[in-house]
């Protein structure tokens, strides 16, 4: 599978030097995502990396290692794994990173293996946005691969993954901190539904698109605190929490700025 996402991302570099080229790396994450009933782990293959310049041509990028096989449930919470070191690129505008997927892999809690069906060519993209590369300069940007969206279970039983992928330039990626009261709600377990509100109109119309869920388990201490990691700045959101499939809680982010 050949997944093509559009990125944007910033450069770093400056100064009067002159440099040839530049660099970009790209790491990998997933939230604490909702999954199917029973998903222990979820292994994804990853055998390609490329990015488009603008005019240009596709440019292969050096992995960490090739094929490059992770569970993505290693890395949530936050942390990334390094998908591609930093590779030398000329400086330049690019327009798409492309990733191939070899092969997709489940693991239930009672230690099963399934296999997944990986949808060819089924992509979801956040915006279409470009990255420079300057001379000189570093950039790092972070796939969060969204199993809450991307794993599909058939009416047969058997699993599909259909890539919902958001790309970030880790410098300007934001993370959102809340808690919830446990005395009040009394939960074991809730949910968080961030939502794309595409009108800004603080309310959940037929345009907006879900970015991303999570689960929030209930902690020890009260309140249980959660994060929402890999928001975009600029961008306005509505913030759901469920518990026993109900919404208890609403809130509007319009269009926040990382400090």
């Amino acid at each position: 599978l050949i997944c093509g996402i559009f990125l944007s991302a910033c450069g770093g570099g400056g100064g009067t030097a002159t440099f040839s080229s530049g660099t970009l790396s790209v790491e990998i994450t997933d939230a604490k995502p909702v999954l199917p009933t029973g998903v222990a782990q979820v292994f994804v293959t990853i055998d390609e990396v490329s990015v488009h310049s603008s005019g240009g041509q596709w440019v292969s990028l050096s992995m960490a290692q090739t094929p490059f096989t992770m569970d993505l449930l290693q890395f949530t919470s936050g942390r990334t794994t390094q998908l591609v070191p930093p590779a030398t690129l000329a400086p330049g505008k690019y327009t798409q990173l492309r990733l191939g997927v070899q092969s997709a892999m489940i693991v239930t809690d009672t230690g099963q293996q399934l296999p997944v069906t990986i949808a060819s060519g089924d992509l979801k993209t956040d915006k279409n946005f470009n990255f420079d590369v300057t001379g000189g300069g570093a950039v790092t940007l972070t796939v969060d691969f969204d199993l809450s969206q991307s794993l599909v279970v058939t009416g047969s039983g058997s699993y599909k993954l259909k890539p919902v992928l958001h790309l970030v330039n880790e410098v300007e990626a934001a993370t959102l901190t809340g808690s919830i009261n446990v005395a009040a709600y009394g939960f074991d377990q809730a949910v968080i539904i961030v939502t794309h509100d595409s009108d800004n109109s603080g309310n959940l119309t037929p345009g907006d698109e879900e970015y991303t869920r999570l689960v929030v388990a209930k902690a020890q201490s009260d309140p249980t605190p959660f994060s929402i990691y890999w928001l975009v700045p600029g961008q306005s959101y509505i913030v759901e929490v469920q518990i026993g499939g109900a919404t208890v809680f609403v809130l509007e982010i319009e269009r926040f700025v990382r400090l």
